[in-house]
């Protein structure tokens, strides 16, 4: 892990008991979800056994997957996922055993490093909560690719072909989460907002790899909180999540830990919910599309007030011009169809017309003096209203996968009035005073000046107008890619910066690895760019930064002694020249 963005370790080696590890743990978690465990005295049995269940103990597709979400599942590809819950609880049984001989090895040799730093955790957010050898809940996760790694030797050194690919978000419901290896990972570093698309991948087989759960943060009091992880499905990874007894209360409502464990399996797992489940699953999908429509009406009260600041005309915007803002600041693409969807849920929240061209229009409506004494935020009452629409719908026996659009008479405002489901678009002529055989044109109006002839020297003159014109346009385009290209070399900059330094990395490598850290940000980009600003990157920090072709064409980048201040100031002062051009 680079001096970019470091995950905290805990070195054994420097700790000699529970008394010196207690204050290290307290002070990682209060700003950290994630750390590291070096030193780990069976570090070398535990990487023997991961070894035998990579090479020999390959799991069972035919076992299945059960309405207890453990067995074996198919997932995309040649990836299976093998899943086992233990519970000392009596109330709450899960039949099916592991009877895989190695993986009850991991299991328990990962059981017991869990377990003790669990117990670490929970005293280092003043928690008291009952968690020891015989009263604990357990979820083993193991998946398993079956395609091989792709690998190639320059100069005697051996290096990956590709990144790891197939990532999953995970977000633990337990106390804390222990990986044996870890490798293939991706985690937001403490810095970042849970809306930033940008990840830190975490490359450190020599040691072992914590992750706090949901459960941790509840028992903090707010002290500590967590956020998503990303594992590589194709890498192989196995995790345990440990946790108190499933059916320990863990709110004032009388929610179970099963309850919420339940809800994360059916979030992670949609595919296996829809059989079991079809009702919880379609439930909890709605509930996610709520929250996109409190998300979308927060921001429409944001762009809107906004537009109409920069306009100097006070008419009502269409709503295909401002879904692009929207968009933006939704950080995805929103149609027409989602913001008539969010009206539904409070059909006075805008007025909606159809201007001159039948495209609708969208304003915030007129508050009268009773609405102004109320005083009450209209992101508040969008809120209750939604939130009011989505109780009525718990208590129906057949979930909707959505909410429907609202449909709105494009001729007068949406104005409250209810929907009219044959509401369509139309223009009928006001009927004319006249009598029908009266001709209202007078003759003149159908006689037409002859054109001017244009002159050889004008045509020409206007074809190099049209020359010019369309250089100029092309010219643009290309400053604007340029400075889309440099904008996006400061992002790239720190995805190098958070590799390991002093290694070779395949164009292929690191290419695929841009892509994916990018693909949830504003403006994605593909493989032929990433190579493109690759090569920016290298010819702008060319003492820091070295490639090599080898046999095929095949470039291999290899960086050292990256001055992160100094260089993302270099790059800076390249992206400000790059913008004097355009």
């Amino acid at each position: 892990m680079s001096k970019g963005y470091s995950v905290p370790v805990v070195d054994l080696d420097q700790i000699c008991d529970e008394t010196e590890l207690l204050p290290v743990v307290k002070r990682i978690l209060r700003d950290n979800d994630t750390f590291l465990l070096k030193n780990y005295a069976n570090k070398k049995a535990l990487d023997d056994l991961l070894g035998e269940l990579k090479e020999d103990d390959f799991p069972d597709a035919e076992e299945g997957f059960d309405a207890n979400f453990t067995g074996v599942l198919q997932l995309t590809g040649d990836v299976l996922m093998e899943q086992y819950i233990f519970s000392t609880d009596q109330t709450l049984k899960f039949d099916r055993e592991c009877r895989n001989e190695t993986l009850r090895k991991v299991y328990a040799r990962l059981f017991k490093v869990a377990l003790f730093f669990a117990q670490i955790c929970l005293k280092s957010v003043g928690a008291e909560v009952p968690l020891t050898e015989t009263s604990y809940s357990a979820v083993l996760n193991r998946f398993f690719h079956g395609g091989s790694d792709t690998s190639m030797s320059i100069d005697g050194e051996t290096f990956q072909y590709a990144s790891f690919g197939g990532y999953r978000d995970l977000l633990p419901t337990g106390v804390l989460t222990v990986f044996p290896a870890a490798r293939g990972i991706k985690y937001k570093p403490p810095t970042m907002g849970s809306g930033d698309s940008f990840w830190v991948a975490i490359d450190e087989p020599d040691c072992l790899l914590f992750h706090t759960g949901t459960l941790l943060a509840h028992y903090s009091g707010g002290s500590h909180s967590t956020s998503t992880i990303r594992i590589s499905s194709e890498s192989n990874i196995l995790h345990l999540t440990l946790a108190p007894p499933l059916a320990t209360v863990v709110d004032s409502s009388g929610e179970r830990l099963a309850d919420r464990l339940l809800r994360q399996q059916i979030v992670e797992l949609p595919e296996v919910a829809k059989s079991y489940y079809p009702r919880e699953a379609a439930l909890i999908q709605l509930e996610k599309t709520i929250a996109f429509y409190k998300e979308l009406f927060s921001t429409c009260e944001t762009v809107l007030p906004l537009y109409a600041m920069s306009r100097s005309t006070h008419s009502a915007p269409r709503l295909g011009s401002l879904l692009p803002q929207i968009s933006n600041m939704m950080r995805g693409k929103v149609s027409q169809q989602d913001f008539l969807k969010m009206v539904s849920l409070w059909p006075d929240c805008y007025v909606l017309q159809a201007d001159s061209k039948g495209e609708l229009t969208v304003k915030q409506p007129k508050l009268d003096q009773q609405q102004l004494l109320i005083n009450k935020s209209r992101r508040l009452e969008f809120v209750e209203r939604a939130d009011s629409w989505l109780s009525r719908i718990r208590s129906l026996e057949d979930i909707p996968t959505d909410v429907p659009a609202w449909k709105v008479s494009k001729r007068r405002g949406s104005g409250g009035s209810e929907p009219d489901p044959n509401n369509r678009i139309r223009r009928t002529a006001a009927p004319s005073p006249r009598k029908r055989n009266y001709v209202f044109n007078s003759a003149e109006r159908f006689n037409y000046a002859e054109k001017e002839k244009d002159s050889q020297s004008n045509l020409l003159e206007r074809l190099r107008e049209r020359e010019r014109r369309s250089a100029a346009l092309l010219s643009q385009r290309q400053r604007n890619y340029d400075q889309f290209l440099a904008v996006k070399m400061k992002q790239v900059f720190e995805i190098l910066y958070s590799l390991p330094q002093g290694k070779p990395y395949t164009v292929t490598h690191l290419g695929t690895l841009i892509v994916d850290s990018l693909q949830d940000s504003n403006n994605p980009i593909g493989f032929e760019e990433a190579d493109t600003i690759l090569s920016k990157l290298q010819g702008l920090l060319n003492k820091e930064v070295t490639v090599q072709t080898a046999d095929g064409g095949l470039k291999v980048y290899r960086w050292k002694n990256l001055n992160r201040d100094l260089l993302l100031e270099r790059i800076d002062r390249e992206l400000s020249s790059s913008q004097r051009l355009i």
